[in-house]
């Protein structure tokens, strides 16, 4: 009897053993046929694009994983407000405590050919937390210097919650800056698998955002795209690769969706001028710097609309 029962164990754990052994051989069976749909996909993909003769720069990254993270308005202290006016060759003001309007009483020229790293030199000794900033683009048209705040080491892309709008005259010489900034990140969720860069250029061709004989000029770069504002004002960012076309084009990919952002970065810097402009209407009218700068930012509406025009 007890013969029978020891019999019909070993019955019963080879069975399951021959059960466990067959599963792991049908899951490597299955993961060595998606690695070749991928290769596949990943091959059939150059091919097209070599058709379409759209060049790739060289890519190499190293980031696999990521999160969402949510992220407050600063607010500006006190203590922060009294060390803004305190600087040399600057008069500031602070509306609603997040956002600083500074005017240079001594323009900053910046130099012919300089380079974005310089140009952040010239303008930190006047900002408050400036490296926590990253230079992002010289808008020719809007005569606008952009820098954009970084988060978790990566730069936050096209929000005006997170910018320095440094506004040049004629000369090229700063004569106003506009700053919001954004306060400490946490980390949203389970950290998750990032999409590749090739994946991301794969999502523009497909959509027909790349065509015969676009060139992505730059290796894609990895930032932060904000993917909801919640009621109480806080900001979730979505992990982003910004996919750089004909050196003038950008376009924003969701790393983790797939998702596009469909906006521009002139439309961008339109509604944030639009933006500062109202809020330094609530300026008192005894304020010093308060009809130089709303004449200094018009201006660049002006610009912007005539250039549409034309």
């Amino acid at each position: 009897m007890q013969w029978g029962h020891i019999k019909t164990l070993f019955i019963l754990s080879f069975l399951i053993l021959n059960i466990y052994l067959l599963i792991q051989f049908v899951d490597r069976q299955q993961d060595s046929e998606d690695r070749d749909v991928l290769d596949n996909k990943e091959s059939s993909l150059e091919e097209q694009l070599e058709s379409e003769n759209i060049t790739l720069p060289a890519m190499e990254y190293d980031v696999t994983e990521s999160n969402y993270i949510s992220v407050s308005q600063k607010t500006f202290t006190t203590e922060e407000q009294s060390m803004l006016n305190s600087m040399d060759n600057l008069t500031a003001a602070v509306i609603d405590n997040e956002f600083i309007i500074a005017q240079l009483r001594e323009p900053i020229p910046i130099p012919v050919n300089t380079t974005p790293s310089r140009i952040a030199d010239l303008l930190a000794p006047y900002v408050a937390y400036s490296e926590e900033y990253e230079f992002w683009d010289w808008n020719e048209e809007y005569r606008v210097l952009i820098f954009s705040q970084l988060k978790e080491g990566r730069p936050v892309y096209l929000n005006g919650s997170a910018i320095i709008l440094a506004y040049l005259n004629r000369n090229n010489e700063i004569t106003h800056y506009t700053q919001m900034m954004l306060g400490e990140s946490s980390k949203q969720g389970t950290t998750q698998t990032v999409n590749p860069p090739i994946q991301a250029i794969a999502t523009l061709f497909y959509r027909n955002n790349l065509v015969q004989d676009d060139e992505v000029t730059e290796e894609p770069s990895l930032g932060y795209l904000s993917r909801i504002v919640s009621e109480e004002g806080s900001h979730v960012f979505a992990p982003t690769w910004k996919v750089t076309v004909n050196g003038s084009r950008n376009y924003f990919v969701n790393a983790i969706e797939g998702l596009v952002y469909a906006g521009t970065d002139a439309k961008f810097l339109e509604e944030t001028i639009k933006d500062n402009i109202k809020r330094i209407e609530g300026l008192p009218e005894e304020s010093e710097i308060k009809e130089a700068a709303l004449r200094s930012l018009e201006r660049r509406l002006e610009i912007g609309n005539r250039s549409e025009i034309e």
